[in-house]
């Protein structure tokens, strides 16, 4: 076989790059199914969150078990938006780590929730 001309790369086969690689976490489920399981995980995230906020304002009356709650309900938006910018910056990195940090960070907002 004749090797190419220098000049010449019509006759080179392309080499498979790392961008057409299958993503070890699409295996088993459709690419379009991801983003819905994100918002399922932030929808248990924030039902738990909430439950533990009813929960800890039971004992208070009026005004206050509304104030409590409302508080209750921006340090969830705060928690979700902080766990989710984390994931995206990770993502770029390494998608593994991006949901992995993303989690752990989602985990702690709840442990610290009400300490």
């Amino acid at each position: 076989m004749p090797f190419p001309s220098s000049g010449s790369f019509e006759e080179l086969h392309p080499v498979a790059s790392d961008n057409h690689a299958p993503s070890s976490l699409g295996i088993g489920l459709p690419a379009a199914w991801w983003p819905s399981i994100g918002g399922t995980a932030s929808l248990v995230f924030a039902i738990f969150w909430m439950l533990e906020s009813w929960e800890e304002a039971k004992p208070l009356l009026g005004p206050t078990k509304v104030n409590s709650l409302t508080h209750d309900v921006a340090a969830l938006l705060m928690s979700l938006l902080f766990s989710y910018g984390i994931y995206r910056f990770w993502k770029e990195r390494s998608q593994m780590t991006g949901i992995a940090v993303g989690v752990l960070a989602a985990a702690a907002a709840m442990t610290l929730h009400r300490l």
